[in-house]
């Protein structure tokens, strides 16, 4: 491993995550680098166009050659290949069925799926669809739909869960917690003693692309588990993002 390169991929990264202009004290001690090493790299990459210095003060954020680069990059993401690998991670993990779902129409559709190794498991077949307020997973997709649309939605004709109707205030504000801490858990909504947990995906244009997890049978369930199968969707949402070019900030 070149060590150089490293550092220079870290100061970009540095740039990147902070999203605003920084000076070379600040990077210094976001990378716990010496200053002097800080400045040669940016030296460097300012020659090559990745890197530009406000003309006006001490300041350095991302230059333009690296959109062409970025543009580039995107072009060769193969969303298909990138959506086998996470959820097969995401399966491996939990050992649970995972799914990719996306909006179709008003309707949660499965997409895609990887199969866990737990015999006893929640069927959900490619091409089901669904109403997107029941469940984790879909209604993740719902949560984080323009607000217009949220709204004509709510105004539906809206089904039953098994147990209870939909109550829609109460909906409105899980919709705004999901879109809050990016998980969403449902219990039992449209599948009996099923544990529903989803979390969304975006692409690097910052649009959802639809929201993955797991849906598992009840009695497997219990807090830790819960709260490891909950850990395991996040970091894979995040990862499967992350893939297709999305920047958290």
């Amino acid at each position: 491993m070149i060590q150089s390169l490293v550092k220079a991929a870290n100061v970009l990264e540095a740039l990147k995550d902070a999203n605003r202009e920084l000076t070379i004290a600040e990077i210094s001690e976001i990378l716990n680098i010496p200053p002097s090493t800080c400045h040669r790299i940016l030296s460097t990459l300012i020659n090559v166009g990745y890197v530009t210095k406000n003309k006006r003060t001490p300041l350095y954020t991302l230059g333009p050659a690296l959109i062409s680069l970025g543009m580039k990059a995107s072009s060769n993401i193969d969303p298909g290949e990138v959506e086998k690998e996470v959820l097969k991670k995401l399966s491996d993990k939990t050992m649970e069925d995972a799914f990719l779902i996306i909006k179709s129409g008003d309707k949660g559709l499965v997409l895609a799926k990887s199969e866990g190794k737990h015999s006893l498991k929640i069927v959900e077949n490619f091409g089901l669809e669904i109403e997107l307020h029941k469940g984790a997973i879909r209604k993740t997709v719902l949560a984080f739909q323009p607000k217009e649309y949220i709204d004509y939605y709510l105004d539906r004709d809206l089904e039953s869960y098994l147990s209870e109707s939909v109550d829609r205030e109460k909906l409105r504000k899980e919709l705004e917690q999901i879109r809050e801490d990016k998980i969403s858990i449902s219990d039992s909504e449209y599948i009996r003693d099923a544990i529903g947990i989803g979390a969304p995906v975006f692409n690097h244009k910052s649009e959802l692309v639809g929201a993955i997890g797991v849906v598992v049978p009840k009695e497997r369930v219990d807090e830790k588990i819960k709260k490891d199968y909950i850990d395991a969707v996040k970091s894979c949402s995040i990862e499967f993002s992350k893939k297709l070019g999305y920047s958290f900030k």
